[in-house]
């Protein structure tokens, strides 16, 4: 919060440099104009420079808060893909053309909005104390423009929420279509598939086209207003200086500043339709969150390690009909090695997720002692769940990072860790890994974390039996109050872990 007020703090000085270089290089310009010596130019260009360098280091702040804004709401978008069924077209148009909208917004319009705000009163008042007249004609014609954006932008809103829509359906059709690509070919549907995304395409592009026709009309309409408003200064100027009303060194300041007093409303007039496309995008991802599958937290404590204990436990995939398992109820005792066994596509993979609150039952309860989960705050819940999958993620990061997943830790453990597991990597380097030292990296992740559930989803799979026992000495060596769950098809770790559970 304090880093955004800072930022905004920046903008503000710098717009308000950039207003007075503005007024000093048209009054500089005016004494040159009138008695033409190298030290006004040479004043002229330097507060004109001045005035560039305030003006693109207000960019830079613009552009350095809107990756932040960006940054923010797509952790939150990327949480929410955890926590409930989304729709694909959603989350991509979400993702990539709201946020879009939100970066121009930053870029285009606020820029416009700041200059408003420091530039008009500023000038104003200059006009004001030069000429009472002028002023007075700035202030009656200004609120034209901003009454005429209003109108335009009652239809505006509603073409740019039909774009939207159809932009989502475009997104989502074109996501089914890749996805079942092989499918449609091996029924000959590819053609069929190919015409739904070209009649999408269209309805999109038709619709799109009604927001910029807008869009260039609010522009020509808003450009009109100033150029008239402009024109009524200039002349009224040039009429009482014939008259011996005003003098010459003040009409030509007055001349010279007018167009840049109505410079950041032209500007605001170009890019209006950005300002009703990131409003709009900025709505939808506040009802996006604000319908967050998020629960009311547990403040109840539970003893750790917990057995873990699944209820009459359902589940089906969205868009499955038929379910992965149903009426499940098992339990895993706390403190415990627990072996989980069943044969290939029988759902243990599934149900390693449901234990680490990656996926949500379809019906049933899982409980942590008598505590159900459902009711626990998630944060806290994922907290003490270390969970290992089959194929971790490598990031494109150094191998420490990959390893201690970006968190702070004493290298020792690290290394007694890697020593234990027979690794030796650069850690301090950027490196593909095999699939075995992919699978010695899960391992390690999940122990590192120091969680007292520990959910491991075949940790040994395809390693040789020396390497195999050197993953299970280091799972019994961190074991000791710890409940862990392995699914596995190997008779070696069936062996070694303290139950069995069959699915």
């Amino acid at each position: 919060m304090k880093s955004e007020r800072k930022v905004l703090g920046e903008i503000a000085l710098c717009k308000l440099v950039e207003g007075l270089f503005i007024l000093l290089t048209a009054n500089f310009l005016v004494k040159f104009i009138n008695a033409p010596t190298i030290e006004l130019i040479a004043l002229t260009f330097a507060f004109f420079i001045g005035q560039t360098i305030c003006a693109g280091t207000t960019e830079k702040f613009f552009a350095r808060l809107s990756s932040k804004v960006q940054l923010t709401f797509r952790k939150k978008i990327h949480a929410q893909i955890f926590e409930r069924e989304i729709s694909s077209g959603e989350v991509l148009t979400l993702i990539f053309d709201a946020l879009k909208s939100i970066d121009e917004f930053f870029l285009k319009v606020a820029p416009s909005i700041v200059s408003a705000i420091i530039f008009l009163p500023m000038f104003l008042i200059c006009a004001a104390c030069t000429d009472f007249l002028t002023a007075i004609i700035l202030l009656v014609t200004l609120p034209v423009a901003p009454l005429l954006l209003w109108l335009i932008g009652k239809a505006t809103a509603e073409k740019n929420s039909r774009a939207w829509q159809e932009l989502q359906r475009l997104n989502g059709d074109f996501r089914e279509l890749l996805t079942a690509i092989t499918t449609l070919k091996m029924f000959g549907r590819i053609d069929a598939g190919a015409k739904k995304i070209r009649s999408t395409s269209e309805k999109s592009s038709a619709a799109t086209l009604d927001v910029l026709k807008l869009a260039f009309v609010s522009s020509f309409a808003l450009e009109l207003m100033t150029t008239l408003s402009i024109a009524l200064v200039a002349v009224t100027l040039g009429l009482r200086l014939v008259a011996g009303d005003v003098e010459f060194h003040a009409a030509l300041f007055l001349l010279l500043m007018a167009p840049e007093f109505f410079s950041p409303i032209r500007k605001f007039g170009v890019a209006f339709h950005v300002m009703i496309s990131a409003k709009s995008s900025l709505e939808r991802l506040k009802n996006f969150l604000q319908t967050s599958a998020e629960v009311a937290g547990s403040v109840e404590k539970i003893l750790m390690p917990p057995s873990i204990i699944l209820d009459d436990v359902s589940f089906t995939y969205p868009k499955k009909f038929s379910p992965t398992f149903e009426h499940l109820s098992l339990k895993f005792s706390a403190g415990k090695v627990t072996a989980l066994i069943g044969d290939s596509g029988c759902g243990k993979s599934t149900l390693l997720k449901l234990l680490a609150g990656i996926l949500q039952p379809t019906a049933g309860e899982i409980f942590w002692n008598d505590l159900p989960t459902s009711r626990m705050e998630k944060t806290s819940r994922l907290s003490k769940i270390s969970y290992a999958p089959q194929a971790p993620h490598l990031f494109d990061a150094m191998l420490r990072d990959n390893f201690t997943m970006f968190d702070t830790l004493d290298n020792s453990r690290l290394k007694n860790f890697l020593d234990a597991l027979n690794l030796s990597l650069p850690l301090d380097a950027v490196q593909k890994l095999s699939r075995g030292q992919l699978q010695r990296l899960g391992v390690i992740r999940a122990l590192l974390k120091n969680t007292p559930i520990i959910l491991l989803d075949e940790p040994t799979a395809g390693l040789d039996d020396f390497t195999e026992q050197k993953v299970l000495s280091l799972i019994k060596e961190i074991s000791p109050r710890r409940t862990i769950v392995i699914a596995t098809h190997r008779a070696t770790v069936i062996e070694f872990a303290d139950e069995i559970v069959t699915l």
